[in-house]
C-alpha cells in the first residue's frame, strides 16, 4: 500500500510528487520552527519545479482547513464511540489543544498533499523522453 509510485508515499515520506525520491522539504521535521515546511524550489533528484506557478500553495489553505475539521470531527466521533463522559469545555480544550499541536504537521501535509494533486508519478515514457 505503500509503495513507491503512490501518492500516499509521497505524502507520508515528504517526498518529491514527480519522481519519489528527491526531498520536498529542506527539512523533514515539521517542528523545527526555523525551517517550518519550507520547500526546495524544484527536485534535487529530477529538477522538477514544485511551484507551477506564483501563488501555487495558497490552495493549500483548503487543505489544511480540510485536515483540521477531520481532526476534530474525529475527536467527536470518538467521543460518542467509545462514551466519554467529559464537560464541554475540557472537551473543547482538548480538542483544540491537540489541534495547535498538530498545527505544523498539517501546515506541511497540506503542501505536499496541493503538490500531490497536480504533479504526477513519472512513467516510463517520460523517463523515455529524458533519455
Amino acid at each position: 500500500m505503500l509503495k513507491k509510485g503512490t501518492k500516499l508515499y509521497s505524502i507520508l515520506k515528504f517526498k518529491c510528487p514527480h519522481c519519489h525520491e528527491g526531498e520536498f522539504y529542506k527539512s523533514r521535521n515539521p517542528y523545527n520552527f526555523s525551517s517550518m515546511a519550507v520547500n526546495y524550489d524544484s527536485c534535487p533528484k529530477c529538477h522538477r519545479k514544485y511551484s507551477l506557478e506564483p501563488g501555487f500553495y495558497y490552495g493549500a489553505m483548503y487543505v489544511s482547513y480540510a485536515l483540521g475539521v477531520a481532526h476534530i470531527v474525529s475527536f467527536v466521533v470518538a467521543r460518542w464511540v467509545l462514551g466519554f463522559e467529559m464537560e464541554f469545555w475540557n472537551f473543547i480544550i482538548l480538542v483544540a489543544g491537540c489541534l495547535i499541536l498538530a498545527t505544523p504537521l498539517y501546515y506541511a501535509l497540506s503542501k505536499i498533499i496541493w503538490a500531490n494533486l497536480f504533479m504526477n508519478y513519472k512513467t516510463k515514457n517520460d523517463e523515455q523522453l529524458n533519455d
